[in-house]
């Protein structure tokens, strides 16, 4: 079992009713969500001439196995299951940090330490956001390795 915390958001369209679609997507494929924090109107973040976001930091309780060998392959299939959620929640992907749909990241994997061309555990970005940083449990019980 490992413990997935996600960021969810959306600036286009319905997005509360994208955000409940999301969260029902994740918990058909990666597993139950253990945390689910208040939803967060933030500004946009990178690119900035676009609406609001509605944000919501998630944790999610999965029986992917990430240890030995396979963790590459596991990661990568974490990851594809997010952008395949995505994708059917209509994400377009024609401008980098453009308004969206639907956009999940992986914030944290447990404590896990990854980087390869695909993927950055923990999310590179993520204390630069106030909507990861500012929705995070009080306790960071799901992460403590980067709060020490």
């Amino acid at each position: 079992m490992a413990k997935l915390t996600l960021s969810i958001g959306s600036n286009l369209g319905n997005r509360e009713e994208i955000l409940a679609r999301a969260r029902k997507a994740l918990t058909a494929v990666l597993g139950p969500i253990r945390y689910a924090s208040p939803v967060l109107e933030t500004p946009p973040w990178g690119k900035e001439d676009q609406p609001s976001f509605l944000n919501q930091l998630l944790v999610v309780e999965t029986a992917a196995n990430l240890s030995g060998k396979g963790i590459r392959d596991e990661l990568h299939r974490l990851l594809s299951s997010t952008q395949e959620i995505e994708n059917k929640l209509g994400r377009q992907r024609d401008l980098h940090w453009g308004p969206r749909t639907i956009d999940i990241d992986l914030i944290f994997v447990d404590d896990l330490l990854y980087e390869d061309e695909r993927i950055s555990l923990p999310h590179p970005w993520w204390k630069q956001r106030s909507f990861v940083t500012d929705l995070l449990p009080d306790d960071h019980q799901y992460a403590p390795r980067y709060f020490q």
